[in-house]
């Protein structure tokens, strides 16, 4: 019942080892964890944007005077950077895409781990045998 609550099939629970079953549960259990994680970041960050919001409609509320919508949403207006402040910030920027890339590569290595059998003999040797 378990390996269905997983995901795999009749076909896919009869043609797996013991081993090969047991990887596939702890795989389903780490990716719904992760899942979880990851829903709960998105809460959190709903939340806050929620509170942001009930807080500028209640402020706007206690106003007298709407102010222009321009000045509402930050006006657009930006400072020009000097050429040492724009190679800083393009240096910031290839550090954060590194680690972006570091952290992308461990987690594609995390879950292609499960993929690499070992023991795949049983696997192979049932096909062989039927």
């Amino acid at each position: 019942m378990d390996a269905l609550r997983a995901g795999l099939s009749v076909e896919e629970f009869w043609s797996l080892t013991p081993r090969e079953t047991w990887m596939t549960l702890e795989a389903r259990a780490w990716r719904m964890e992760h899942e979880s994680e990851r829903t709960g970041e998105l809460i959190r960050l709903a939340q806050k944007m929620l509170g942001w919001l009930a807080w500028h409609v209640a402020a706007l509320q206690r106003s007298k005077r709407l102010p222009a919508l321009q000045r509402l949403i930050g006006g657009g207006q930006t400072k020009e950077m000097t050429p040492d402040e724009a190679r800083e910030r393009q240096a910031e920027f290839e550090e954060l895409k590194k680690s972006a890339e570091s952290a992308r590569e461990k987690r594609r290595m995390g879950t292609s781990g499960g993929k690499g059998r070992t023991g795949t003999s049983g696997k192979e040797g049932k096909r062989v045998g039927n």
